[in-house]
């Protein structure tokens, strides 16, 4: 009786034992994709956290995939008023987030871990819906970012069903409950979001049209600078010493850094429009251009750079070299250092970096002007340069 209870109980041993397996194997899938999610999630935002912290107050993110369009643009997303909380980053709470699902998740605590995944997938649901409605404008690493918190969010439903300790419809009121939450922090971020408020209809166009600017990044280096190094506001011009525009620009801009000598940073980069350097324009519009470019740069060799540009600036003719001598000898050049310079031609290849960069950044015409990542063609009237000013003052004060 013994061996036939024995064998009788064996099918019974098999089939108790092999539920066991599957749900086991059932609540580990969803467990591992949290995690795995979670630290990729980690890098990124502290890649995003990275990049805050290199822009600065000048708030122009630089990575390569930060500017590939006005729509697809990092720089127009995390340079905005919206991405910060109570002053910090909001891609570094996203890093401290990250870190905490992680943590939890070998804490096996599962009710917590699946109201973090929660959060973290309604948090980015207003975060898109800034993007798409206010910011008018995407980020690819935060568009990943909102892509791993729905998989995140997919994983704690799975595991809420596998372990037991939350229903699908708890899971659903906790969504319902981290939503709601959200739009607090929606709420209190749009009454704090440092704007700039138009006095008068013309102002609210030029708001408008100011906010929609291209966001780019200036990757030539800064060699000649006017203003306060640690400025809020940084202004790149693109200048062509025999174009016109530049020459009455130059005492806007003089003008304006002379207003704000802590709040405005002024950055000059070489465009000439002339094909014997530049291979962006297809004729000579301002013959021996490239030629005066050279000469600044040598002048700028010696502690010059200012004084030589002004002096190319006062008398925009075609410029040749006995003239270029002769304006290096008013000043008070070594002259025999001059022409060294300028026999070697190491002056070509700073000029060159300026152009490839405003190829970069999509600069057709001069002056152009860079304001904090901001491209302007032209040069606004004194009016609206003030008004530019009070909104990037406004934007870097937030920002701290």
């Amino acid at each position: 009786m013994s061996a036939k209870k024995m064998k009788a109980e064996r099918p019974i041993t098999a089939s108790m034992t092999t539920p066991n397996v599957t749900r086991t194997s059932a609540s580990r899938w969803p467990l591992l994709t949290i995690r795995v999610l979670a630290t990729l999630g980690l890098c990124i935002a502290a890649y995003l956290s990275l990049l805050h912290y290199r822009a600065g107050t000048s708030g122009v993110i630089e990575s390569p995939l930060c500017s590939i369009s006005s729509t697809i643009s990092c720089n127009a997303v995390l340079g905005s008023s919206y991405a910060r909380l109570f002053g910090i980053p909001v891609a570094t709470w996203a890093a401290l987030t990250y870190a905490l699902t992680l943590g939890v998740s070998f804490l096996g605590s599962s009710s917590l871990l699946i109201l973090l995944c929660c959060w973290t997938f309604a948090f980015s649901v207003y975060m898109a819906g800034l993007s798409l409605l206010a910011i008018k404008a995407a980020c690819l690493f935060c568009m990943s970012l909102y892509a791993i918190n729905t998989g995140s969010l997919i994983g704690a439903v799975a595991l809420a069903r596998s372990s037991g300790v939350f229903t699908v419809p708890q899971v659903i009121y906790s969504l319902a409950g981290c939503a709601v939450l959200a739009a607090g922090v929606g709420w209190w971020q749009t009454q704090n979001v440092a704007a700039y408020t138009p006095k008068t209809q013309d102002e609210a166009k030029l708001v408008d049209w100011y906010n929609h600017l291209p966001l780019v990044t200036v990757t030539a280096a800064e060699r000649h600078v006017k203003g306060s190094p640690q400025a809020l506001i940084t202004i790149s011009e693109f200048v062509d010493f025999r174009c016109p525009a530049c020459a009455r620009a130059r005492e806007s801009l003089k003008k304006i850094v002379d207003e704000h000598p802590t709040d405005i940073k002024l950055v000059f980069h070489h465009y000439p429009l002339d094909n014997e350097c530049n291979p962006n324009v297809p004729r000579a519009v301002h013959p021996a251009s490239c030629l005066a470019s050279f000469a600044a740069e040598c002048a700028g060799e010696q502690g010059n750079f200012w004084e030589y540009a002004n002096r190319l600036f006062s008398d925009q003719k075609e410029y040749t070299r006995p003239d270029l001598e002769t304006y290096a000898g008013f000043i008070g050049l070594d002259i025999d250092r001059f022409n060294t310079c300028m026999n070697e031609g190491r002056s070509k290849e700073v000029v060159r970096k300026d152009i490839d960069s405003a190829q970069q950044i999509g600069v057709n015409s001069t002056p152009t002007l860079v304001v904090n990542g901001r491209r302007i063609e032209g040069l606004p009237r004194p009016e609206q340069f003030q008004t530019i000013v009070e909104i990037e003052k406004r934007r870097a004060t937030a920002k701290k």
